[in-house]
């Protein structure tokens, strides 16, 4: 069966299968099929950047959007792939400054209008 064969291939490439790619086989395989796609090309496209840093990217962003799953999938695939606990570290500390500086970013607009008109 078509689910079986995919979940079998992302335990093989993962080590498991997170809970939100399991949750959607159930609920549409097409849907898990067309997101591996995008991976897929995602992850083949020029190749310029190695696999370890095409991880630590993604594990970055994971960080940014508070993606559990995420996370815990780009470090280990991170750490499959050549990436060491220190650069594993090192894109926590910048993924969490950078969501610290976003949310300062975002937050500009009701900082200025605080010191125009909210005294």
């Amino acid at each position: 069966m078509e689910k079986e064969r995919i979940l079998g291939l992302i335990k093989n490439e993962m080590g498991s299968v997170p809970l939100p790619m399991e949750n959607l086989a159930d609920l549409d395989i097409r849907l898990l099929g067309n997101h591996l796609a995008e991976k897929k090309a995602a992850y083949s496209t020029v190749n310029a950047l190695e696999f370890k840093m095409k991880n630590l990217i993604a594990l970055a962003v994971g960080i940014a959007l508070d993606s559990q799953s995420c996370i815990m999938t780009n470090v280990k695939a991170a750490k499959k792939n050549g990436a060491s606990t220190e650069e594993i570290l090192e894109v926590f500390a910048i993924a969490k400054f950078s969501k610290s500086a976003s949310s300062m970013s975002s937050y500009g607009p009701a900082m200025e209008w605080l010191l125009d008109e909210g005294k």
